[in-house]
Formats: C-alpha cells, structure tokens, sequence
C-alpha cells in the first residue's frame, strides 16, 4: 500500500468574495484579494497595477448581503492567520501570499456553505481537507478520526511496495511531520496546536498499518485541522473536522 493513494478535490479558483479595504491616496486598496468585477455595494477593479475598490452606492438588500460577505472575509481571515501561523514550521515561506489567499479562500467557501452553523460534529470538511500548501496538488490520504474523548487518531496505512510514497522519490526513510490545531472559530487567536516528527526506515519489509494519537482535542465551536508533511517535499491538510 502507497501512503500516497487519493486526490483530493481542488479547492475552487473562482470564487466571489468581498475584500477589506483600506484607504490609499484617497483610493480604497484591496486586501488579501486580487478580483475585478462588480459585487453587492461596490465595484472591484485594477488601476496601474494595483487593485482597488469603490463604492457603488447601492442599499437595502444589497448593502446587507455584503457586510454578510465582509462578515466572512474577516472571519475567514482571522482564521486563516490563527492557522498559519500555527503550521508555520512546514509552510513554505517566510512569506507565502499566494498561500494566504488561496486558504482564505477555502475558509470563505466553508462559512458560506453553512456548515460552521450547526452544531453537531462533523468530521470532513471538503474545502480545506486535501488543501496543499505548496504550488503542487497534495495527493496524500491518512484518514483522521476522533476518539469518544475527542482526541484524534491519524491513520499510517501499510509499507509494503518498493516505493510507499510514490510518486515521491524515496531511498529508504520516510518522515512524516504531522501538525495539528484548532481554534475557535470566534475567537481564533484562542489557539492550540502539537506537533509530532516520526522517521520510519523501510527497506522492502512490510511494515503493518499504525495508528498515531494526537493530544489535540475536537471541541465545540472550534474548527480542527491535522495537516501533514512527507520528506518535507509534499506538504498538505489529511483531516479537518468541526465541533
């Protein structure tokens, strides 16, 4: 069995969202978003290089459905920052915003699908789970599950083929650097997170499936990510769960 073994799908590359903005030469400047086009109550455009954004002039209907939408871009936002930086020991960086806006990205269409209402728990969360956080697709599968006392468990699947991250290239040792953390969703500073480094040699003799407990709690009311790097090459989210 390959620990690579599942593609995840893409997170969306179009996505309508409405960016904070702050004043530059009397001139609104986007952040965190780099879109054209016309949006609720204002008009996204580009002007020599940079992206800006004005007023339209709009109310009533339309002026509610965007401060919704800005409600979610900073909440999203927030969020978004908390996470980084919790992972920030296998982001590529120091500064990555091509990163930063893709994951705000994925957290804005998580808070619009509604799931971040309910309040039962959920155990797979489609926009951020197969997440990668390099420029390459991020094809790993280690299934993350909850404990009855909400601890996690992430699942090692088995070693035995001559290459048991392939496509990857291996000579022989696999380490796996696995991160968890969650935090609340409306108070994402509240933060907490662990980190684990496991080295596993493998020479051609099977080794049977492990299980690996995280001393990360799913709680209420927080959103938990598990997030995993093989070789320090290919580094992505394996499991995000809510309540």
């Amino acid at each position: 069995m390959h620990i690579i073994l599942q593609r995840f799908p893409g997170i969306l590359t179009q996505v309508l969202h409405y960016p904070v903005a702050i004043k530059v030469n009397n001139m609104a400047k986007q952040t965190d978003t780099q879109i054209e086009g016309t949006f609720g109550n204002k008009i996204y455009y580009r002007r020599k290089g940079e992206y800006l954004v004005r007023e339209k002039g709009n109310t009533g209907k339309q002026a509610a459905i965007a401060r919704k939408q800005a409600s979610i871009l900073g909440r999203a936002s927030a969020i978004s920052a908390s996470l980084r930086k919790a992972f920030k020991p296998m982001l590529p960086g120091p500064v990555n915003r091509s990163l930063m806006y893709r994951f705000n990205n994925a957290l804005q269409q998580w808070f619009r699908s509604g799931q971040a209402e309910t309040t039962v728990p959920v155990n797979y969360i489609p926009f951020i789970q197969g997440f990668s956080f390099t420029a390459d697709p991020f094809y790993v599968s280690m299934p993350v599950n909850r404990l009855a006392n909400g601890n996690l468990v992430i699942q090692i699947p088995a070693f035995d083929s001559p290459n048991p991250i392939h496509p990857l290239p291996f000579s022989g040792q696999v380490n796996l650097h696995i991160m968890a953390a969650t935090c609340n969703v409306q108070v994402p500073a509240a933060s907490v997170s662990h980190e684990t480094i496991l080295n596993i040699s493998y020479h051609g003799i099977p080794i049977p499936p492990q299980q690996l407990t995280i001393p990360v709690q799913a709680l209420p009311g927080n959103l938990t990510v598990v997030a995993l790097s093989v070789n320090g090459m290919s580094a992505g989210i394996v499991g995000a769960l809510y309540n």
